[in-house]
């Protein structure tokens, strides 16, 4: 099942920036871990991975504000803290003292600023295709054009679907095909939202810098347990972004995953799954800095 219905029903949770759409599985006394998805998404990029996380794990799927089941945030102006501190207060709302983060995309890069910034709060970190550290001009691009005032929704309701799609295929890895199920329905959200998803991107976007600097200082050291899993085919996210990480996360361990490109999780979900599973039953100690692909 690959349609919106794949996640359930979910619930929203009402906190004071932002009221956020989840969806929590698996066992009650599982330990937690937490999905963020990437810009132009939503819960569902995770539909392929999260089943095999929640057989051992209590897992909660979220909703980034404007995205997927959650409304259009009560906060107009974003930063990375304000999206870092909205998800804390999530996580006491839900009852989660310092759950594994894994995010993808904008969702990666919301997560390492989360672990930098909020001691204590994450107890393992995944971060995926994020380009905090480094990506392509072309992604601030989009996010300008889908936020400015009067033309950005015009701009978002009237994309075709073709061209939608045909871009979509393009930030994948080489002969991968995706879901068109899923492609509609990130292509509906864009339509109905589009402009409200980018205010929130572009001002996570604009909190990294314009030479993505911003965040090199307070990750350097980080003492959170990390895995990093980049595209080996990645355009828009370059593996080299995936060894800057590595470079500044003492014990990281980065996985390039081979023909894959900006969206791990769909285009290789079986591996994904296998990789973050292994990684969180992984106990003590700091990880060892390795490579593959």
């Amino acid at each position: 099942m690959s349609g919106p219905g794949a996640l359930g029903e979910g619930r929203t949770v009402r906190l004071r920036d932002a009221d956020l759409h989840v969806y929590q599985t698996g066992p009650d006394s599982g330990p937690p871990v937490v999905l963020l998805h990437g810009f132009l998404t939503s819960a569902l990029t995770w539909r392929e991975v999260y089943p095999a996380l929640a057989e051992r794990h209590r897992v909660t799927l979220v909703d980034l504000p404007g995205c997927g089941g959650s409304p259009a945030p009560k906060a107009r102006r974003w930063t990375a803290d304000r999206a870092a501190g909205l998800l804390v207060d999530l996580f006491d709302a839900l009852g989660l003292d310092a759950p594994a983060v894994v995010g993808s995309q904008m969702g990666g890069s919301i997560a390492a600023w989360l672990a930098a910034t909020h001691p204590g709060r994450v107890s393992r970190l995944v971060v995926m295709a994020a380009g905090v550290l480094g990506e392509a001009a072309a992604n601030l691009g989009l996010y300008r054009a889908l936020a400015a005032p009067g033309l950005g929704p015009v701009l978002a309701r009237l994309f075709p679907y073709r061209p939608f799609a045909e871009k979509w295929a393009a930030a994948h890895g080489p002969g991968f095909r995706p879901d068109p199920t899923a492609v509609r329905a990130y292509h509906r959200q864009l339509r109905s939202r589009g402009a409200v998803m980018a205010r929130f991107g572009l001002g996570v976007r604009l909190s990294y810098g314009e030479s993505f600097d911003a965040l090199a200082g307070p990750i350097a050291g980080l003492a959170v347990p990390t895995l990093l899993l980049f595209g080996a085919a990645d355009r828009l996210v370059p593996p080299s972004t995936g060894h800057r990480f590595a470079e500044l996360i003492p014990g990281s361990r980065l996985t390039l995953l081979p023909d894959c490109g900006d969206f791990p999780q769909e285009e290789a979900p079986a591996a994904v799954a296998a990789a973050v599973t292994a990684f969180l039953a992984e106990t003590g100690g700091r990880d060892r800095v390795s490579g593959a692909g």
